[in-house]
């Protein structure tokens, strides 16, 4: 299946974005502070948990399961991401090079207890085969947890999402244009629904206290505005 945000894919198939990419998301304010902590608050106790990491960029969330116990297979369409991850990760994580708009046919039914995808299912054409997919492989009783942009953002807001559509974002920090698919919050909600799964807990991202130290000004940002929101959901 041809990728529906091609332009995207090849900004991150690019070797020195990736590194540019790594270098910033492992101590900058969005990254860092804001939307990885809130996201990682859906988790309980991973010890020894099969975990997937689906969309798992340089290995940053991947890095930090395993320092939390669980056994991870890290995954992403981008071969430069994939291999960055491989470097960060070494022995300690399966990675592959998966196209998540392509489903998950390397994977067995219910091989993992949990799927974690970070700020990836924008990027995906299709929810219901993603959402299908990820029911399938995770075990009964078993958590999809996300992030995502928040349908409250200001984005949202200056331009309103009334049916699915790709979008073009400009990031200022890396000085480049996204492609990313945009849809209406009930679209989300309802394709988890009629994939199978229960959502158990929606937060909206907030930004940690270190986040008020060292980037202040952001932070008065962050903290006014939404900007992604974060879901666990369970395989019933």
């Amino acid at each position: 299946m041809e990728n529906p945000v091609p332009q995207s894919y090849s900004v991150y198939s690019d070797a020195s974005f990736v590194k540019q990419y790594l270098d910033s998301i492992q101590g900058n304010a969005w990254n860092a502070y804001y939307e990885r902590p809130s996201t990682l608050t859906l988790l309980t106790d991973v010890t020894d948990k099969r975990i997937l990491d689906a969309g798992c960029g340089p290995g940053i969330v991947s890095k930090e399961l395993i320092k939390r116990g669980a056994t991870v297979t890290a995954i992403d369409y981008s071969p430069a991401m994939i291999k960055m991850a491989k470097s960060l990760l070494g022995a300690t994580a399966q990675t592959m090079i998966v196209d998540l708009n392509n489903g998950l046919p390397l994977f067995d039914d219910s091989c993992f207890d949990i799927v974690y995808s970070s700020l990836t299912v924008h990027y995906i054409d299709d929810l219901d085969v993603l959402f299908g997919e990820f029911y399938r492989v995770l075990q009964p009783g078993g958590a999809l947890i996300f992030s995502t942009d928040h349908p409250e953002s200001p984005g949202f807001k200056l331009n309103p999402v009334y049916e699915k559509r790709i979008d073009r974002v400009f990031w200022d920090s890396f000085n480049i244009s996204l492609q990313i698919i945009r849809r209406p919050w009930n679209d989300i909600m309802e394709s988890l629904n009629r994939s199978g799964f229960k959502v158990d807990k929606i937060k909206d991202a907030q930004p940690t206290g270190d986040c008020k130290v060292r980037f202040p000004d952001v932070y008065e940002n962050l903290k006014y505005n939404r900007y992604f929101i974060c879901v666990r959901a369970l395989k019933q």
